[in-house]
């Protein structure tokens, strides 16, 4: 009778793949002889990204990457040999090739070497290209609502991302307004009023939309329209 794999013994495997990167020559028969040592990589935990995969999109947390590529977490499903795109925070875009996907995370082969202190000193910046560098956005369009002082204001979701969102309203709000703000499938969360104008509104949210959360609703688009609000 086979037993279990222990806790410790995942972890084991876990750290193995950790040290290599597959390769497109290994096949099914031959597990170990699709393993190739990788460059030496710089671990950099809670980096976000946005991975855009021919027409889908979704939230990504680099882990670990070197000149020649990276470990990601994903949410989702991407296809080994798929190819994919990495916008980070202060617009630096990576571009390359899905080599695994395992268990939630994949690894992606570059196109072209990468210049990792560099890249790691733009993701520490608060400035980029277009100005103030902020958490990836993504194209919503769906219902929401806003919640002041008792009432609720028909919305409709443009875009989002970790920290705010943008949405188009009837009623103009003020700005700096707190409110609240209640998403199909996110629920409802606090918020203030950024910007104002034409018939459009850019929110702050108080707490950030935590990864496990975000990732999962961008794929799953059928969560967006479950209840309209």
């Amino acid at each position: 009778m086979s037993l279990p794999p222990s806790p410790r013994s995942e972890r084991a495997v876990d750290a193995f793949l950790d040290e290599f990167e597959f390769s497109a020559e290994g096949g099914a028969d031959e597990p170990l002889r699709g393993l190739q040592p990788r460059a030496p990589r710089v671990t950099t935990i809670l980096l976000i990204g946005k991975l855009a995969a021919q027409d889908r999109e979704t939230l990504c947390r680099v882990r670990n990457i070197s000149a020649t590529g990276m470990m990601a977490e994903v949410h989702g499903s991407f296809i080994v040999e798929e190819a994919v795109e990495v916008t980070l925070k202060a617009g630096d875009t990576l571009s390359g090739t899905v080599r695994w996907n395992r268990a939630g995370r994949i690894g992606v082969a570059f196109d072209h070497p990468v210049d990792v202190p560099e890249l790691l000193a733009h993701a520490a910046m608060r400035s980029g290209a277009e100005g103030v560098a902020r958490g990836p956005r993504f194209t919503a369009d769906c219902p929401a609502a806003l919640l002041v002082t008792g009432y609720r204001h028909p919305a409709r979701l443009v875009d989002i991302s970790q920290g705010g969102a943008r949405l188009t309203v009837a009623n103009a709000m003020p700005r700096d307004q707190l409110l609240g703000i209640s998403i199909p499938g996110l629920g409802e969360r606090e918020a203030a009023v950024r910007w104002v104008g034409n018939n459009a509104c850019g929110l702050v949210f108080l707490e950030p939309i935590a990864f496990a959360d975000l990732g999962p609703w961008l794929i799953d688009t059928r969560a967006r329209f479950a209840n309209q609000v």
